[in-house]
């Protein structure tokens, strides 16, 4: 067992018996700023690929699209019960889906894969960032675990972009 499991175990018998307004006293303004920012963005990046979705040719895109958004939703779930159990606000919600039966033709897997791939990227300064200012073991724990899961979801991105000639590397270097 790692200290931060530990650690969340200890916060969780402190909070045991307590309202959500004595609980308050155990996470920081800075941990519920970045929940709420990682919450809102996790929010918008699912609504843009609910969208980009209807317009996936590709099998293996969609499959990546998919793992995408489970690691979203996992993360959405888990900020959730923070929130709750904190007391803090929710952002409002998109909607559960977005279909279309427009064809649009000039968005491509490689535009879809490009959004993806950034919108991933977007993730890791707000997450680590959040990970820098955390103090409650809970908050901590559960950013570490999602800033893990948005490095395998980018490895997986990475691999399939220059399978799929889609990656843009950066120039090697020479020496």
């Amino acid at each position: 067992m790692i200290l931060a499991d530990i650690m969340d175990k200890l916060q969780k018998i402190k909070e045991i018996g307590k309202s959500t307004k004595e609980k308050q006293q155990f996470i920081n303004v800075s941990e519920v700023f970045y929940i709420w920012e990682i919450m809102v963005a996790k929010l918008d990046m699912l609504e843009n690929i609910q969208i980009s979705e209807n317009f996936i040719d590709d099998v293996d895109l969609r499959y990546i699209s998919g793992k995408v958004v489970d690691v979203l939703q996992t993360g959405i779930v888990d900020m959730e019960k923070i929130m709750t159990n904190y007391g803090v606000p929710f952002p409002a919600r998109p909607p559960a889906g977005v279909n279309t039966t427009i064809s649009l033709q000039h968005i491509t897997d490689k535009d879809i894969y490009q959004s993806l791939f950034e919108s991933v990227q977007s993730f890791f300064p707000i997450l680590a960032s959040g990970y820098m200012q955390g103090s409650s073991p809970k908050v901590i724990k559960t950013i570490k675990n999602h800033l893990l899961l948005t490095m395998e979801v980018h490895e997986l991105l990475i691999e399939y972009g220059k399978l799929k000639g889609y990656f843009n590397p950066p120039p090697v270097y020479n020496a």
